[in-house]
Formats: C-alpha cells, sequence, structure tokens
C-alpha cells in the first residue's frame, strides 16, 4: 500500500473541514514521533521508512533553523510527506507561508489533494493550502468587456461564444483550465490577465477579479503551491508576483536552473513588434491608444516611422545573419543592423509617450484615462525591452547572453526569423538572487547526483553553496523487480545511414511483444521517433500512442485507456510521469539522452568551459544526460509491487569509456542483462520473485 491510497476521501472532502480540536499554540512535534507513532494510529499496516524519517528530520531542522538542504530521494522514498510534516508544523506554529515550488502539473494535484489532506489527519488541523497560477491562466473581466463591446469574434469562438460567455458569467475562478470548451489560444490572450497591462486597485473590478481574489487566498495559506516557471517569472519580476515569503521548498529540482534560465528568455519576432505598434495605432482601428489620446499627429508619425524601421530591419536580417531553416542557428557576431535606425525611432517614440503620460492618471475618476494611462506604461515598458535587445544585440556588451534566431513559425504565418536571447549561466541569478532572501531553501529531487553521489553538477548549475545535503537510496528491491537490458548488436547511432534504426526498430519489436505491450519507448528527437513508428506501426498487434501525433496528454490518455498500449514519447515523458502496476512493465530507452551539441545556450556554455580549459563533454553533458537518464529509468518501478524491464539500446553505454559513468546512475546490484534468450527467461521470474 502506498500513501497516496490512504484515506482517499481526503481529495474529495478537502476545502471542507470541520473546525477541528484546538492545539496548544506551539504544536512541538517530533518528526520521529509522527512517522513512528502518530501515523501508525492511522494507518493498520504502516511501516516506518528509515529513509523517510531521515530527510524528514533534515528538512525540519533547515525550516526551523535555517539554512539551504540538498536531498535526494530515491523513488519510494516518500520525500512529499518528508517535506510537507515539517513545513505544515512551521507554518501552524508561526502563522506563516511555505512555498512549494514543482515542476509537474501531476505532483502538484498529488500535493493538494492527497498529500496535504494526509498531513492534516496526522497533524489533527486544517492547513490553508492553494496551488498558484501565473496571471494569463485568469480571466481579465477588464480586457473581456472591450473584446466583448467590440463585437469582434475570432472565427474560431463564434460558434462557442454563447457557451463561453455563460461561463464566464458563472466561473468562481475565472481560470482557463475550468472551461469545458477548447478556446483558442490567440482570442484568450486578447481577454486574459497580462501583469504589465493590468489597472491593479484602479481597476473597478478589482473587488472582483478573479486574479486579486486568489492573491488574497495566496497570501493568507500555509502552503503554497506553485511551479517553477511561475517562480522563475516571480524572480525575473523583481520578487513581485507572489506573496511575500522566506521558506521554500524546491521539489522537482533537476531542472530548475533550465527553467529559470528559460523565465529570463527574450523573444521578438517582426509580427510582435507591429503588433505592439497596432496596439498604440492602427489606421483601422477606433479602439487603439493614439485614438484614444485624440490621434496626436506627432505620435502617429512615430509610430509610422517605427512600423517601417521595423519592416526594414527584418528584412535585411537574412543578409547579416546565418540562418538555419530547420532549427535554432546562433549569432555570435556583433551586428551593424541598420546602425540602430529601428532603435532610434522607438526610442523616440517612448521619449514622446512617455511625456503623454504626465496628463493621464490611473487615478482618475474618468475610466479611459485610467485606460490611456495603463496604455501608456504598458507600452513604454515592452518598447524598451525591444530597444534594449537590439542594442544588446548590436553591441554585446553582456557576456553573460547568448543570441540566436529561428526560423518564422509556418502555422502562425511568420515572414522573417525570430530573434532570441537567454541567459548562458544562472547561477548568479539564483545564487545572488534567489538564496539571500530566503531564510530556508530546501532542495529535494530523485536525481540530482551524478556519478558516484557528486552534488557537484548541480551546485554549479544553480550556484548553491551548501554542505548541507542528504542522499537517500531508494527501498525498493530492484535485484528482485527489475532487469536491466544491454542488447548487444546494434550499431552506433552516429552511423544511422548504416542501420542504427533499422536495429533499434527489430529490438523494439521484441521487447513489445515479449511484455505484450505495457511498455514506453522513450526517444530524443521526434524524427527518430516517427521513423521507428512508421515502420512498426503494421508489424505488432499492439497499439501505438504517439506523443509527436496525439500531443502528451492525449498519448498519455489513449494509453491508460487501453489494454497492452505502446506509448511512443520524447522529452516530457522522460520524467514525472507515474504509472503503478501491471500497466507498465517495460521502459525502452532508444538512446543516450546527449543534449543536441548545436542548442545555442549548450554551445555556449561548452565554449566557455573550454575557455576554462574544462572538458565540457565530462564537466556538463556528460553529467547532464546521467541526471535525464536517471530520470528514465525512475519510469518502470513505482511501489513494491511493480516489476519489468528498462532497456537501453544505444550500444554507447557499453562500448565507450564513458559507458561507466552513465551504468553508475542504476542501483546497485541490478541485474543487467545482454542477451534475448536469457532476457525472455528472467522476465518471466520477476513476478515470482517480489511475491
Amino acid at each position: 500500500m502506498d500513501y497516496n491510497d490512504l484515506f482517499p476521501q481526503f481529495s474529495i472532502f478537502f476545502g471542507y473541514f470541520l473546525p477541528l480540536p484546538s492545539l496548544s499554540d506551539k504544536i512541538m512535534l517530533s518528526i520521529e514521533k509522527v512517522f513512528r507513532d502518530t501515523i501508525a494510529t492511522l494507518w493498520q499496516d504502516y511501516e516506518p521508512r528509515e529513509s523517510q524519517i531521515q530527510m524528514s528530520k533534515a528538512v525540519q531542522k533547515t525550516i526551523t533553523n535555517g539554512g539551504i538542504l540538498i536531498a535526494e530521494a530515491g523513488t519510494g522514498v516518500g520525500k512529499s510527506l518528508a517535506y510537507l510534516l515539517p513545513a505544515a508544523i512551521w507554518a501552524l506554529e508561526n502563522d506563516g507561508l511555505v512555498v512549494i515550488s514543482t515542476e509537474t502539473k501531476a505532483l502538484q494535484d498529488q500535493l493538494l489533494k492527497k498529500d496535504i489532506p494526509l498531513v492534516c489527519s496526522i497533524l489533527n488541523r486544517e492547513i490553508r493550502a492553494e496551488i498558484a497560477m501565473g496571471a494569463s491562466n485568469y480571466l481579465c473581466k477588464r480586457k473581456f468587456s472591450h473584446v466583448d463591446d467590440s463585437g469582434n469574434l475570432d472565427i474560431d469562438m463564434i460558434h462557442q461564444y454563447d457557451n463561453f460567455l455563460e461561463w464566464v458569467n458563472s466561473t468562481k475562478t475565472g481560470m482557463r483550465t475550468e472551461y469545458q470548451g477548447n478556446i483558442p489560444l490567440d482570442y484568450w490572450m486578447k481577454v486574459s490577465r497580462e501583469s504589465d497591462n493590468c489597472l491593479g486597485k484602479s481597476c473597478k473590478n478589482y473587488s472582483h477579479s478573479f486574479y486579486f481574489l486568489e492573491k488574497e487566498k495566496w497570501k493568507n495559506s500555509h502552503l503554497l503551491i506553485v511551479n517553477h516557471s511561475l517562480l522563475s517569472s516571480h524572480m525575473a519580476g523583481n520578487f513581485r508576483l507572489l506573496p511575500e515569503f522566506k521558506k521554500l521548498i524546491i521539489d522537482e529540482a533537476h531542472n530548475f536552473s533550465e527553467i529559470v534560465g528559460k523565465s529570463f528568455q527574450s523573444e521578438i519576432s517582426f509580427e510582435a513588434v507591429n503588433k505592439l505598434l497596432g496596439f498604440i495605432h492602427s489606421k483601422d482601428s477606433r479602439t487603439s491608444l493614439l485614438s484614444k489620446m485624440n490621434h496626436p499627429s506627432d505620435l502617429i508619425q512615430l509610430v509610422e516611422d517605427s512600423k517601417n524601421a521595423s519592416l526594414h530591419l527584418f528584412g535585411r536580417l537574412p543578409e547579416q545573419i546565418k540562418m538555419n531553416m530547420y532549427g535554432a542557428e546562433r549569432i555570435t557576431q556583433k551586428l551593424k543592423l541598420d546602425d540602430g535606425n529601428f532603435e532610434n525611432s522607438i526610442n523616440k517614440l517612448i521619449e514622446s509617450l512617455s511625456k503623454k503620460a504626465e496628463k493621464y492618471s490611473k487615478e482618475s475618476e474618468l475610466q479611459e484615462e485610467k485606460e490611456v494611462a495603463q496604455g501608456i506604461e504598458m507600452s513604454v515598458g515592452r518598447l524598451t525591452g525591444i530597444s534594449e535587445f537590439f542594442y544588446e544585440l548590436r553591441n554585446r556588451e553582456n557576456s553573460n547572453l547568448v543570441f540566436w534566431n529561428e526560423p518564422p513559425n509556418q502555422k502562425k504565418n511568420e515572414k522573417f526569423i525570430r530573434l532570441l536571447s537567454e541567459p548562458i549561466n544562472v547561477d548568479e541569478i539564483i545564487g545572488e538572487g534567489l538564496v539571500p532572501r530566503m531564510d530556508s531553501l530546501v532542495f529535494a529531487s530523485a536525481t540530482l547526483t551524478t556519478g558516484k553521489k557528486n552534488f557537484t553538477f548541480f551546485k554549479d548549475q544553480t550556484g548553491i553553496q551548501t554542505d548541507q545535503t542528504i542522499c537517500l537510496e531508494s527501498p525498493f528491491d530492484y535485484t528482485k523487480q527489475a532487469i536491466l537490458f544491454l542488447p548487444q548488436g546494434i550499431r552506433d547511432p552516429k552511423d544511422d545511414d548504416f542501420g542504427y534504426h533499422e536495429d533499434i526498430t527489430k529490438k523494439i519489436r521484441f521487447l513489445i511483444e515479449l511484455t505484450h505491450g505495457d511498455c514506453f519507448v522513450l526517444f530524443t528527437s521526434n524524427k527518430s521517433l516517427n521513423q521507428v513508428r512508421l515502420a512498426l506501426e503494421s508489424k505488432i498487434a499492439y497499439p501505438i500512442y504517439s506523443q509527436t501525433v496525439l500531443g502528451a496528454v492525449g498519448a498519455k490518455r489513449m494509453y491508460l485507456e487501453n489494454k497492452n498500449a505502446v506509448l511512443f514519447g520524447v522529452a516530457s515523458f522522460w520524467q514525472g510521469v507515474d504509472i503503478k502496476g501491471d500497466k507498465l512493465k517495460n521502459v525502452i530507452i532508444t538512446k543516450l539522452p546527449f543534449q543536441v551539441p548545436t542548442e545555442p545556450v549548450l554551445q555556449t556554455k561548452m565554449e566557455l568551459l573550454k575557455q576554462k580549459n574544462q572538458d565540457p563533454f565530462r564537466n556538463f553533458q556528460l553529467p547532464r544526460a546521467g541526471i535525464v537518464l536517471k530520470q528514465g529509468f525512475g519510469r518502470l518501478i513505482r511501489s513494491k509491487q511493480d516489476y519489468g524491464i528498462v532497456s537501453i539500446l544505444d550500444p554507447r553505454i557499453s562500448t565507450k569509456s564513458y559507458g561507466k559513468e552513465f551504468l553508475s546512475v542504476f542501483p546497485t546490484g541490478i541485474k543487467t542483462i545482454q542477451k534475448d534468450e536469457e532476457l525472455v527467461q528472467s522476465f518471466q521470474n520477476l513476478p515470482k520473485l517480489i511475491v
């Protein structure tokens, strides 16, 4: 039995607690006593897990006394409960707030609907817990009223507008996920909240704003659950999006540094620039910003000048920038561009708008004046970001930024290449930006170490300086529950033209037929997935559901709903997917998960390591791939009753010297097999071993 199976009624009734017996002002509880005695009174067959108690005591010490803890807890340790209990105890004792950040929605749902209700029952106290979502997840009543009044509906919205309007008038949360229809993204962007396009307390809807009502709940909660993207946006937004907090637990922390980097990413496209300039002024619009300002001719001319300069700049980009019509291409040199003409035109517009802003106030009693003041503020902020982007692209003064271009998005009918930038290293952002603001900080994951339990790679990527680390092995018996299959005779992936895909297709078919489906096949690229899928679909009797065809959510749903199914997936299925029991007995890893070496941020990091006389492969590519591989391996065994095979079809794990590094990430004592015949016999014996 698993903790998540305890008290299923709490997942239904959580949020409707009756008043519980009061305790003393201070809940002086011993974590060890809770795990050894209290939980046993609630669960008859409960057996304490020593590793879970050890982790929970370490988390309690950090939350109570302050500091930084890095905790790796293998699958089955029960890390969620291990950190939730001390977090809840501290929050109740101090009527304070602990923020818990996760990467996946699945873990957020598990925490709110199962784990926190269990903690409530253990402590016999009500815990105020909320999930915080980013601003764009909420309907903005002000923006919706403007779109509704205009009567201009997207074609995809016409047939469902009445249903959407009914939802708008009845929803209590205004959250996009609550609406049952398939609302087009373009329309939702027109009616959802934007952080820099909000009147705040000056808005007539403020007292009943969906977003601000939720923010009040966040402030008053004991445990606030966020995702890494929102936490990173909070950091990028000068720590203004979330309530003030000093206690932070980052679960699923292995990808945290990469997500922070993406939150500080900038992207500029011709279409986005034109959309912003069109918001400020458009000849065909009666609702543009300048139309509300009585069409000032000087500003109209500046907008037109900026539009022309934008068209000229983006049209000339291919003359100066190397392009790759199939993917990203890094920009390494300083660029002349248009000698700053576009920036100058934008800066003149910024200056003139800023002067006009003195005539308008968001505190005005006139709604239109408020709208104009907000529109100017938003426009100036976004135009400044665009101007600074191009200035830095031309002059390259910030050595921690990498720039690249990507081909036009054909689905959006883009005409010109897109330009992007991202910090190369985020260790300073985390180590010098986030850490000093926290009294207590806990990083937790099943995969934080590389090689022989080494946290160096994680520390380097996050800029974390601490000696407080804990590494806890999984309690599962992998010698009885799992087999690691490393088949021989498969050609090297770099020799793709000489049969690698032919070899793995045959081996995947053999493995699927051995377990009668119930199989995940994990790829590192869409191209490879599609190639194998097309070769296999007509040759096996089991249904294949592909992430590239159905999307991640659709593929998983179909896999779970059908017997003996096979799921073909890429990045998102290597981690965060929790399927227990006979539904998954076979995980096939087609290729070692090295990042594509031409990816711009990775490419730049590798060059910087070379300049420091460090081996980029050994110091970055290899440890990162080891963490991802460990995540993929972890999909198989999720409970003491699970069993099955993890296969790695990349021969380099056996033939290259670095293969030992990868093998060291797997549980000690796991049975390794190389021959098909031996695998068949060993797999048949697995269920007998775990009984």
